[in-house]
């Protein structure tokens, strides 16, 4: 990422927005006791307050010595803020980040060693294999996960007994989801699919049924590639040829595809595990479930995602940062993130998150979750993808409402950011 672009972004949205870079940064000392500010994005009330609970649990561990201070932002205000905190060099000690994000951000933080990690009490041993790679960008280490994820298909199976069609299993295929759909669509006084705009809501049945990603294996964008093009394609065709979904009414209505799931006007979504204990509530007033992705022709293809804290690089107390980030990835601050329905990034406390989890759907979550992690690839991305992902929305909106092809908008994306 350019240096320079973002220092002067960050300066402008300082004095745009009246942010205050984040006055602690380095760890503040006061008495012999420390404070280490932790950086982290919560949307709502009931966001803070988890991280509030993970905050208390992780105080128990590091002691009297050291104070945590969580300092939050929402989401779509978080990386303006990093970016200002970056150009004032006051980057929070133990910063948040997104795997998707991290490749535009590894001036930020520190790498990791095993030394490191001796330090916290963490074993890479702790994780599944390729776990720790959504926080890893070229070979190293810059943090650990605190959840691990996946993409899932999420159903409403009243519709779907409505139309008197079968509900998804795990062996699904991109032919299956299709007739469903269409069939739902035509008896069921409902949509059978509701498109997305966001990253990976709209990316994982494309990648599914070509078996690559938008990146290539050497890190370079690879939207135009022939076949990735010819899937993406039929993704849009489910709007403008298929007719089983509505087009998606605005760029920046993310949540416009959640919302038809949860209203019953659209029977299947394509969500991330996050959202699982959410959208099988029971209060959805109706019978849902979960299945991985369907697979194309060359079989099941899914990619692990994540998010993790990281030490700062200007942190002034490194020492008194990783005991923070220890805690805050200890097994007992994983569990506090299963109990809050969040599924850890650490093996042995995933149990714990289906554990949690009402009768109802516990069994048929479980069986979804484990067959999305099964062979999941680790997520490619760009030192540009932040910016290709916030510029496909309004790209997709074009193509849902009939004004554009799929395959200019994927060749515009690669010309812009493919260098």
């Amino acid at each position: 990422m350019n240096t320079k672009r973002i220092a002067l972004a960050g300066i402008l949205t300082v004095t745009a927005l009246g942010f205050t870079a984040c006055a602690s940064g380095g760890g503040a000392a006061d008495g012999g006791k420390t404070t280490i500010v932790w950086n982290m994005w919560a949307g709502d009330t009931a966001s803070e307050q988890k991280l509030k609970d993970q905050m208390a649990e992780a105080q128990k561990l590091v002691g009297d010595d050291i104070t945590i201070e969580l300092q939050t932002a929402p989401w779509a205000d978080y990386f303006t803020k990093l970016n200002a905190n970056m150009a004032s060099g006051k980057v929070a000690c133990v910063t948040g980040m997104n795997g998707q994000r991290l490749a535009g951000y590894t001036e930020v933080f520190d790498e990791l060693t095993d030394g490191d990690l001796s330090t916290m009490g963490i074993s890479r041993d702790a994780y599944n294999p390729g776990a720790l790679s959504v926080m890893e960008n070229g070979g190293k280490l810059y943090g650990l996960p605190y959840d691990t994820a996946a993409m899932l298909l999420f159903y409403n199976a009243d519709l779907f007994a409505k139309a008197g069609a079968p509900v998804p299993s795990n062996d699904w295929t991109i032919d299956d989801f299709e007739k469903a759909a269409s069939e739902i669509t035509a008896k069921a006084g409902a949509k059978g699919f509701a498109v997305s705009v966001d990253e990976f809501q709209w990316l994982s049945l494309p990648m599914a049924e070509t078996g690559r990603q938008p990146v290539d294996d050497s890190g370079a964008l690879d939207l135009t590639n022939s076949s990735f093009v010819e899937a993406a394609t039929r993704y849009g065709d489910l709007v403008t040829k298929l007719g089983v979904s509505d087009a998606v009414p605005s760029a920046s209505d993310s949540a416009w595809t959640t919302t038809q799931f949860q209203n019953g006007k659209a029977a299947m979504i394509i969500e991330g595990t996050w959202m699982a204990s959410t959208l099988t509530s029971a209060d959805l007033g109706f019978s849902a479930g979960a299945v991985r992705i369907p697979q194309g022709a060359k079989g099941a293809y899914g990619v692990a995602l994540g998010s993790g804290y990281g030490i700062a690089a200007n942190c002034e107390n490194k020492e008194a940062a990783l005991k923070v980030l220890g805690a805050l990835s200890s097994p007992q601050v994983q569990s506090v993130i299963a109990q809050q329905g969040g599924f850890p990034a650490q093996l042995a406390s995933q149990p714990e998150f289906f554990t949690a989890l009402p009768d109802a759907t516990r069994d048929n979550l479980k069986q979804a979750f484990t067959a999305a992690f099964d062979g999941a690839v680790a997520q490619r991305v760009t030192e540009q993808w932040t910016q290709v992902a916030t510029a496909m929305p309004n790209e997709l909106v074009s193509v849902y409402t009939g004004q554009a092809t799929m395959s200019s908008v994927l060749e515009n994306l690669e010309s812009r950011f493919g260098k």
